[in-house]
């Protein structure tokens, strides 16, 4: 068998070229994307950011600010009847009460995922969920897309098992596509054990094309916006 080199150098000759053993990377003047957003202020991404979601099945629910999360939360849940939630501590995430508190002030049954948790039993709570509520440290306007960051008290179950994920994301916060995020992911990401970037509802699709919600994941999704991209410094 020939060796690699070899190979290598025979499909040279057979193009009529020198070797080539080292590729400079390219440096790109401008982005061929940027004509997709460069019109569109914060308020703008936000926009194209719930109009992609909702093209896809998801549910945009606009919250002026974090203080009135868990009123708004607690609104969706009782119009659908949900009474067992596990979620995500707000953490840094959110001003005013942690959610969690107040749910379980409401009555609903909580379950907080936490690293110091028995993992079984915080697996059969997610599957027992009617509701997984997670914080997103991005949204991505040209896809409707949102980015979750998973490490610790931040699981990635609580996204996946239960059939209705619940996203808070800041408006502050979207950005016009993945390639910001890659841009800051080198200093973060290491920190983490998992970036996972959610796009509507679960769906796939067999050889037939017949398209089925909720396999893989969360058949429906529904994103608390929480406004601060509208915050103004009054003087």
């Amino acid at each position: 068998m020939a060796s690699k080199e070899a190979f290598l150098q025979k499909l040279a000759d057979k193009m009529g070229r020198e070797r080539i053993y080292e590729a400079s990377r390219p440096r790109w003047d401008t982005q061929p994307w940027d004509h997709l957003h460069k019109e569109l202020d914060q308020a703008g991404l936000v926009a194209q950011f719930a109009d992609e979601l909702m093209k896809l099945g998801g549910v945009v629910i606009p919250v002026p600010n974090g203080e009135l999360l868990p009123k708004a939360v607690n609104a969706y849940l009782t119009e659908a009847e949900f009474k067992r939630l596990i979620l995500w501590p707000a953490g840094e995430d959110l001003d005013g009460a942690e959610p969690a508190d107040v749910f379980e002030e409401q009555g609903y049954e909580v379950t907080r995922w936490s690293a110091s948790g028995d993992r079984d039993t915080l697996v059969r709570a997610a599957e027992a969920a009617h509701a997984g509520l997670v914080y997103a440290s991005h949204g991505l306007s040209e896809t409707g897309s949102v980015v979750l960051y998973n490490r610790g008290d931040r699981g990635r179950v609580v996204s996946l098992l239960p059939n209705q994920l619940l996203v808070v994301v800041r408006g502050s916060t979207v950005v016009p596509r993945i390639t910001q995020v890659l841009a800051g992911m080198p200093g973060k990401a290491l920190d983490y054990s998992c970036v996972n970037i959610i796009t509507g509802p679960s769906r796939t699709s067999d050889i037939e094309m017949d398209l089925t919600i909720g396999v893989h994941g969360p058949g429906r999704i529904a994103v608390f916006l929480i406004e601060d991209h509208l915050a103004v410094d009054l003087p």
